[in-house]
């Protein structure tokens, strides 16, 4: 089955092009830095400019005329030009800035290089360079930029070592053995340092290495005893291991007394939750309210366990007691969705209404529009969306894609398909407009252009695994060509191997295939994912042909409880069961 709607968005600052691009071939010759720039400003004018004063003025006019044309590249590029024949750290800052945000790495590289030489006791070039060097296999570089960072840390070695920790985490997973090298051979250089090793067991843990990560927080615990961090460390460590029992135990005896107590068991709530451990998460949330009954946060992460959990009562209760006090907005939030998930239309657009300020208030004007859709006031819904749009043209994609939902679910499949193409006229290259309109495409039986807007979205981002699912998917529906859809399909589990649509996807493949008791194995996995619909038609009509008769009747029985109208789930029982 096809994945929903995921919105994303980018943030373009550092981090990014360290931790999230795709790593560029290194320069063909390993010059250094004096001749990288001296090959730049051989473009620049020498007639009539004639003093190197004015070459420069010359680039950084050029620079500043390309960013405004956002140009990041060019822009970076004459500013290192400039840089050739000038020294200014503020301007290689720039530069290396402007690199970053074009994701160019040989450039922002050869910038952060300049940016060192004038500013040589700088942390923030170093981490640039430290970080790019270990992407690209200079293990080297990697090591001295490092070393540099420790040594000169105002903190002192420890703190030096936690901040080396977090610009070696930007490698990437793949970079995670020569990340972990060049951190051992640094704590080689300060065995007897305490921080060295915490430094270490908090790579190792982001690294999911468990069994290192246990044995440097132990080593850092050994030689500071008294330190509360190396045992909070070692807590993580033990969370993620699954070794609960353990890591409660010896949150007991650190925890402080009175309000410090509260926000040390919010804390490691918090990492419980992160690692999947809700029981024992709600055992700490409620261990807070025993000490103090009104805390907000305690309530909410409790309302939000109860209803992920299938509980309203007890989600309704919690948010209600938040809906005065500073989580107002994220409670009536909650309430509405609870709301919405009970259809109780009315209720959740009054509590959607309540939401006006915070980051919630977007989220819920938008989820006011899908539910007006619901009750069929889709011209409301719609007013509703284009006046967003004219508030917060930021946003216009979102509200876009939120009203394209609305008019897909309505049935209005030519409207959404001129919505959708009226907002690829502006921004032709985004690849949620792109998978939208292959929706709308798909429903009209265009398959061949739906196709074509799947495989845009696939060239501008080829690990989507979404659309890597609905390409496949739909071409199991609507063609024999079986062995793509299964290209395709495989592709998306080995990115997202425990997503529901993914695996309701291959298991209907499978069927197609001939192969019934392959495609149970999927499709039971995911209906106990995601007991949707339409994975229930699959489920059932497996089972029916595996003349488990009884069981179908009974998965389908449930999904119609639930979804009454749902268009495959009604076909599939009555061409099987009529």
């Amino acid at each position: 089955m096809p994945l929903p709607y995921r919105c994303s968005c980018c943030a373009l600052a550092l981090s990014a092009l360290l931790g999230g691009c795709a790593t560029l071939a290194p320069p063909a010759r390993p010059a250094g830095p004096s001749s990288d720039f001296q090959s730049l400003a051989q473009d620049a004018p020498s007639e009539p400019l004639q003093s190197a004063t004015a070459q420069a003025q010359f680039h950084v006019l050029a620079g500043e005329m390309a960013a405004g044309r956002d140009d990041p590249a060019l822009a970076a590029r004459e500013f290192l030009a400039a840089l050739a024949l000038i020294d200014d750290a503020d301007l290689a800052q720039r530069a290396t800035a402007l690199a970053v945000t074009a994701r160019d790495e040989d450039l922002a590289l050869t910038a952060a290089r300049r940016w060192l030489e004038l500013e040589p006791d700088a942390a923030d070039p170093r981490e640039v360079v430290a970080s790019l060097s270990i992407r690209r296999g200079d293990l080297t570089t990697t090591l001295e930029q490092s070393r540099a960072l420790i040594e000169g840390h105002a903190g002192g070695i420890g703190d030096g070592f936690l901040h080396v920790a977090q610009v070696l985490m930007q490698a990437g997973r793949d970079r995670a053995d020569a990340a972990l090298a060049v951190m051992q051979q640094l704590v080689g250089q300060w065995p007897e340092d305490a921080g060295a090793h915490h430094g270490l067991g908090v790579l190792a843990l982001h690294f999911k290495r468990l069994e290192l990560a246990e044995a440097a927080a132990r080593k850092a615990q050994a030689l500071e005893p008294k330190d509360r961090r190396h045992t909070l460390l070692l807590i993580g460590v033990w969370v993620r291991q699954g070794h609960i029992d353990e890591a409660d135990a010896q949150l007991e005896k650190l925890l402080p007394k009175g309000k410090d107590a509260i926000e040390a068991r919010m804390g490691y709530a918090r990492l419980l939750l992160e690692n999947g451990q809700r029981a024992a998460a709600r055992r700490q949330l409620e261990q807070i309210l025993k000490l103090d009954r009104r805390n907000v946060d305690a309530h909410y992460a409790l309302g939000v366990l109860a209803f992920n959990a299938g509980d309203q009562t007890t989600a309704t209760d919690h948010f209600l007691l938040l809906l005065d006090g500073p989580r107002a907005n994220e409670a009536a939030m909650q309430l509405g969705r609870i709301a919405e998930a009970r259809r109780d239309y009315v209720q959740a657009l009054a509590y959607y209404a309540r939401v006006s300020q915070g980051p919630a208030s977007l989220d819920a004007a938008s989820r006011r529009a899908l539910v007006l859709g619901r009750m069929n006031r889709i011209d409301d819904a719609r007013v509703l969306l284009r006046n967003l749009r004219e508030r917060y043209p930021q946003y216009a994609v979102r509200f876009y894609l939120t009203e394209g939902e609305i008019l897909l679910n309505g049935g209005d499949n030519d409207a959404a398909l001129s919505l959708y193409s009226d907002a690829l006229a502006e921004d032709r290259d985004n690849t949620e407009l792109l998978y939208g309109r292959s929706l709308a495409y798909e429903r009209l039986q265009r398959i061949d252009l739906a196709e074509r807007d799947l495989r845009q979205v696939l060239s501008l981002q080829p690990d989507d695994a979404r659309a890597l699912n609905a390409l496949g998917y739909m071409l199991v529906v609507h063609t024999q060509r079986y062995a793509e859809a299964e290209t395709a399909i495989a592709r998306a589990i080995a990115l997202e191997p425990d997503d529901a649509a993914i695996n309701d996807s291959m298991g209907w493949l499978q069927y197609k295939l001939g192969r019934p008791e392959q495609a149970l194995t999927w499709l039971k996995r995911a209906y106990a994912q995601l007991p949707d619909p339409e994975v229930a038609a699959h489920l059932g009509e497996v089972l029916w042909v595996l003349n488990d008769r009884e069981q179908a009747r009974a998965i389908w029985d449930a999904a119609l409880r639930n979804d009454p109208q749902h268009p495959v789930l009604l076909e599939t029982i009555e061409r099987l069961n009529p």
